[in-house]
């Protein structure tokens, strides 16, 4: 039986650095690659760095500058932080509570529960609809919206026209036109909202 490639690391998931929590870039590399079928030769000549460099990094036989991982992550449509895998750069996940998020009364029977946190970059609203009740005025803000329907059927009125939405639906806009929503039937109704502005 041949023995491994050297250049292969280790199997499985892309592990992290214990100290520093990233992605060790040989992996990744390996990964990016092999998915793409290209050859250390190919990405080498890509990028401008040497075969046995890209080697040695595979087999983490080596670190890499910042400025050669940046040339490196072009060659497969990234920047450095989307090559490393980074998001906010946080390991663990955010929770947040029921309990911690604001809850009002957005109109007579209209309940809204809002998830603010500035880091995000967005909002999330839960409104809840009682039987023939419905936001007062329209609203206009900066941004746009998303609109997922998970229980009965609301009327959606955007820019002068109504659009009805049934549980599982799903609507997005631009939130600087006017918008609002009215329960027309006799069941109860609700929508979760992604507010990609603060409003609230």
């Amino acid at each position: 039986m041949p023995a491994p490639s050297s250049a292969t690391p280790p199997s499985g998931p892309t592990t992290r650095d214990p100290e520093l929590d990233y992605p060790r870039p040989g992996e990744v590399l390996h990964r990016l690659r092999t998915h793409q079928g290209m050859s250390l030769r190919q990405v080498a000549a890509e990028c401008g760095l040497s075969v046995s460099f890209l080697a040695a990094l595979e087999r983490g036989e080596t670190d890499i500058a910042l400025e050669r991982l940046s040339r490196l992550a072009k060659v497969f449509g990234h920047d450095v932080g989307s090559f490393l895998g980074f998001s906010r750069g946080r390991a663990t996940p955010s929770i947040f509570p029921a309990r911690d998020q604001e809850s009002f009364e957005r109109a007579p029977g209209v309940h809204y529960r809002i998830l603010r946190e500035p880091r995000l970059g967005y909002q999330v609203v839960t409104a809840d609809f009682e039987p023939g009740c419905g936001l007062l005025e329209e609203l206009r803000h900066e941004g746009s919206d998303l609109i997922l329907m998970t229980k009965g059927v609301l009327i959606a009125r955007y820019n002068g026209s109504d659009h009805e939405l049934h549980a599982g639906d799903c609507a997005q806009w631009s939130a600087g036109y006017p918008h609002s929503f009215r329960n027309d039937s006799d069941e109860a109704a609700q929508f979760i909202g992604v507010l990609f502005s603060s409003l609230y």
